[in-house]
């Protein structure tokens, strides 16, 4: 009985291990990403592993007193294999082409059933194959929990700390600044070079009439993870470990070993060294763990959910129910399943995005900081604003084009606030994507539309978008030359040390 329990438990572990996988060996990407403790989430992920393991273990005790027995054994010979493929294919190094599951199962099914009728023997040695095979899911379920509890003691760094000017009134600052603005996944393709015709952005034309922009960009890289801390030391990182006391080390393109990434060894420890005040609010990235050393004001956010429906705000008893309740539905209703997910990403962004919004304007009105520094949620998907309504939705049907929109719509908002300061004839900003818009990511997801298909032409064009306003400039320039988004890092450094500007 407790074999076929603990079996039951490791198979429980298996149909389940899509919604937690991201938290096993440490969990390294999650924490780096979330700025809340994992204690609940994966004290809810371990209940509905058990939870399961205890329901399929009930009913194969009851059912094993019946005369049908044998016939739930064949049941549940058939569906297994192909229900646990079709589940956790998301986690195979390739793609399971569509159709392949089902022509698996068929194939599956008639041969348990020729062996059955025409080879008992075959039949029965197989099963017990599959019993040896429960003895590893067992193993793979203490070992999964195991490291899950072992996440759960992770503290998470700082999220954030106040500068004594964001809330106590300071004289008027003065002095030179920079506002770099990086909107996560901003296209120069979709923005200007393809513009749709019905996509009106007046706060990027009224930007751009004032500023230089640059239409051959080189990209850093193809990740935010990657591309945010090349950006900010200045030199290309292309791989990195966040250990579980929060400290980041990277691997620099071309250079050997692994190297601790702080603040002072970025260019907020620069601005810093030259007297300048730095503030920066962020999605996505720790950055005040990582960098506020040399941050004199700092605050991230990032309420998107983990795998599985589970967000860490919610309640022990909610994200135990929901991963469950998703289970059934997908079974029930698989493509309604895949729009509430879907639904449920762009609520989380749209508090993520109101967050950074309010933060960002904070920092920019009280205009006490000298190297402002804003990573944004937008464009990047799920999409969470209408144009056509011109307001935030909470359903899976906006396209990246209004996500664009909003964009310019914040935009403006950024732009009016900074010009409405004294300090404006003296401020340089920095309007940019981390990357291009990845269609390859996107355009086999709920979230995808129509419209992004006509606009992406079914290509992915790496050009992020960059403008770079300088200090006092009143006319447009266009800089065509094949230009790396790293040195994005070198102008900011010149401003900062009151050099001319080279592009």
């Amino acid at each position: 009985m407790l074999k076929k329990f603990l079996q039951c438990i490791g198979l429980s572990s298996l149909i389940l291990v899509m919604n937690y996988g991201d938290l096993l060996g440490g969990g390294a990407d999650v924490r780096m990403h979330v700025p809340f403790g994992l204690g609940g989430v994966v004290l809810a992920q371990i209940a509905d592993i058990l939870i399961l393991g205890a329901v399929i273990f009930a009913g194969i005790i009851l059912l094993s007193r019946t005369r049908y027995y044998n016939y739930v054994r064949l049941l549940l010979a058939i569906l297994i294999p192909p229900y646990l493929i079709a589940r956790t294919q998301m986690l195979y190094p390739f793609v399971v082409k569509d159709g392949l599951v089902p022509v698996f199962a068929a194939v599956w099914a008639a041969l348990l059933l020729l062996l059955l009728l025409k080879f008992p023997r075959w039949y029965k040695r197989l099963l017990r194959v599959g019993d040896a095979v429960g003895v590893f899911f067992a193993v793979f379920a203490l070992t999964s929990i195991v490291q899950l509890l072992w996440v759960a003691r992770w503290k998470p760094g700082q999220q954030q700390h106040l500068a004594v000017w964001s809330t106590t009134p300071q004289p008027p600052r003065v002095h030179p600044r920079i506002v770099w603005i990086i909107f996560d996944e901003l296209s120069f393709d979709q923005v200007f070079e393809h513009r749709a015709h019905d996509l009106r952005l007046p706060n990027f034309d009224d930007l751009r009439s004032q500023s230089t922009l640059f239409t051959n960009v080189q990209p850093v890289g193809y990740k935010t993870v990657r591309i945010v801390p090349s950006l900010l030391s200045g030199t290309q990182v292309d791989d990195y470990r966040y250990n579980f006391d929060n400290s980041f080390l990277v691997h620099y393109t071309n250079q050997r070993g692994w190297h601790p990434l702080n603040g002072q060894n970025s260019i907020f420890g620069d601005a810093q060294r030259a007297g300048w005040r730095t503030a920066v609010v962020g999605w996505y990235n720790p950055y005040c763990g990582i960098y506020g050393d040399a941050i004199d004001h700092c605050y991230w956010i990032n309420y998107d959910r983990l795998d599985g429906q589970m967000a860490q705000r919610d309640s022990f008893w909610k994200n135990t129910y929901s991963p469950l309740k998703q289970m059934v539905r997908e079974i029930k209703a698989p493509a309604r399943d895949a729009r509430d997910a879907c639904n449920y990403d762009v609520k989380q962004r749209h508090l993520t995005h109101l967050d950074l919004q309010a933060h960002a304007i904070d920092v920019l009105k009280t205009d006490q900081a000298d190297l402002v520094f804003l990573h944004m949620s937008i464009p990047h998907s799920p999409n969470i604003y209408s144009r056509i309504d011109d307001q935030y939705t909470d359903m899976c049907d906006s396209s990246y084009l209004d996500n664009l929109a909003l964009v310019d719509r914040v935009l403006g908002n950024f732009m009016q606030t900074l010009k409405a300061s004294p300090r404006w004839k003296d401020t340089t900003v920095i309007i940019e994507g981390d990357h291009g818009w990845r269609v390859d990511l996107w355009d086999w997801l709920p979230a995808w539309t129509d419209e992004d298909d006509a606009a992406s032409h079914d290509e992915f064009d790496p050009r992020p978008t960059l403008i770079i306003h300088q200090a006092g400039q009143t006319q447009p320039q266009t800089n065509a030359t094949p230009w790396p988004l790293l040195n994005v890092h070198n102008v900011v450094d010149q401003v900062v040390h009151n050099q001319p500007i080279h592009y």
